[in-house]
């Protein structure tokens, strides 16, 4: 049962806000924080780096080919036949063109296979951001919808002690009330002015994350969760800690990061291994005489040459067995890194869908304490006017009143939030879940006020 009050106050007090700015939906933050967020566009550019990782390890299967040419001028002084010294200059110049094309390189292989492992840890490494994002932009939207309902909280709380204290004060005018009643709705009405600077604050706070999420200063119109998360059992807890270890975004990294190392190691192995590759070049020499000679006569010539390169490594100093151990270190320490993600994927789980399971609970117990203060006030307010109650009690009622509202409103925030959660442990977070919420929410309808 919804607070007539508490909806009336707080359509009225948002109202020419949210006229005067557009709709901004859960999606339209998701939105706006995929293409604003630092942290996940430096995740989407982090991925465009890596899968540039393939072309280059392709390139070792394919020719190379350069060009080299040169220009020289040769001065000097030359005598013969114990002639006196002459001057002598001589001109040249060269170039030659050579491709060289791998035939037997065990480590191209070894890279290649890497470079792939890398685009695939590097693409979920993206999801990862993908779905952390989703959780983080409704983590702040639903922030900011429980300030604003705190705020209007306090609004609608400082109202109704208002109206208790002048009730106090009006019969402690007519000798029917006491001063007690008096002083006991102005310390309540002191406390209530307190709280709402304080609501007001965080509302502020909450404003400035969605600001840096987003990029921009936006108002949120107000929402509420009216519908209930599809239930869930505690035998499906099995199920979702299945998939998890299967599809969770970390895992996935962690395994590719495995492929990594090993092909690591098998690079570094490889180093061993003798190379063979075609070569061909082509060559074309100019030159206008020589020092060394007295007569001025310039030659020219073109060659091309194709033939086999062996290379057999012998000896590195020791540092191609070095690289081995390095990489084998590595690779064990990725094996371990693969089961730490496993094991935190696992509590992840556990733990969200305790989430989801204790805040399904906690919404059920919420909403009966709510019915039950609302209905706490009503017989408190007409047990006052019939002097069977005293100011303080229907104080007390309307407090409790309040914060079993805002502890409904929190309770059915968290469980969204660690259902969400639990999805992106199991990497099955999506757009369509976060249009399931959108459906699952509604603006507060306007009524009047009861006095």
């Amino acid at each position: 049962m919804k607070d007539k009050r508490l909806n009336f106050l707080w359509c009225c007090g948002l109202l020419s806000i949210t006229l005067t700015s557009h709709a901004q939906t859960l999606l339209d933050v998701y939105q706006k924080a995929r293409s604003q967020d630092n942290q996940y566009g430096a995740a989407r550019k982090a991925f465009e780096a890596a899968i540039e990782k393939l072309p280059q390890a392709m390139s070792g299967f394919l020719p190379n080919v350069s060009l080299v040419g040169n220009k020289n001028q040769q001065i000097g002084e030359a005598s013969f036949s114990d002639a006196p010294y002459v001057s002598r200059e001589v001109r040249s110049w060269n170039w030659t063109t050579q491709i060289t094309q791998p035939l037997i390189r065990m480590g191209n292989w070894s890279t290649y296979a890497q470079a792939d492992a890398q685009a695939t840890q590097a693409k979920e490494q993206l999801a990862l951001a993908e779905q952390d994002l989703m959780v983080r932009a409704a983590q702040v939207y639903f922030d900011v919808q429980l300030a604003m309902q705190s705020v209007q909280v306090a609004e609608a709380q400082l109202e109704a002690v208002n109206e208790q204290l002048t009730l106090a004060q009006r019969t402690y005018d007519v000798g029917m009330g006491t001063i007690t009643d008096v002083h006991e709705a102005k310390a309540k009405q002191a406390l209530n002015l307190a709280q709402r600077v304080a609501a007001l604050n965080d509302l502020t706070t909450k404003n400035a994350e969605l600001e840096k999420l987003i990029g921009e200063d936006v108002t949120l119109p107000p929402m509420q969760l009216t519908q209930r998360l599809p239930a869930l059992e505690p035998t499906q807890l099995n199920h979702w800690l299945s998939v998890a270890l299967q599809q969770n975004p970390q895992v996935r990294i962690q395994q590719a990061a495995l492929v990594v190392a090993e092909k690591e190691v098998s690079k570094s192995m490889a180093a061993h291994a003798p190379t063979l590759d075609l070569v061909a070049n082509l060559a074309d020499n100019y030159s206008s005489g020589s020092l060394t000679s007295p007569a001025d006569l310039s030659t020219r010539t073109r060659s091309n040459q194709t033939g086999l390169q062996l290379t057999i490594p012998l000896f590195a100093g020791g540092a191609t067995q070095s690289k081995v151990r390095e990489s084998m270190a590595l690779h064990e320490k990725a094996s371990e890194e693969l089961s730490g993600a496993k094991r935190n994927a696992s509590s992840l789980v556990r733990q969200s869908f305790a989430g989801v399971m204790n805040g399904q609970a906690q919404v059920d117990a919420l909403e009966a304490a709510v019915e039950a203060s609302q209905n706490s006030v009503e017989s408190n307010k007409i047990g006052f006017k019939v002097g069977t109650r005293i100011n303080p009690d229907v104080l007390n009622a309307e407090q409790q009143l309040y914060t079993a509202m805002r502890d409904l409103n929190n309770a059915r925030v968290d469980a969204v939030i660690q259902s969400l959660k639990l999805k992106a442990a199991t990497g099955s977070l999506n757009r369509d879940d976060l249009s399931a919420l959108e459906k699952m929410m509604q603006q507060p309808t306007p009524q009047p006020a009861q006095h």
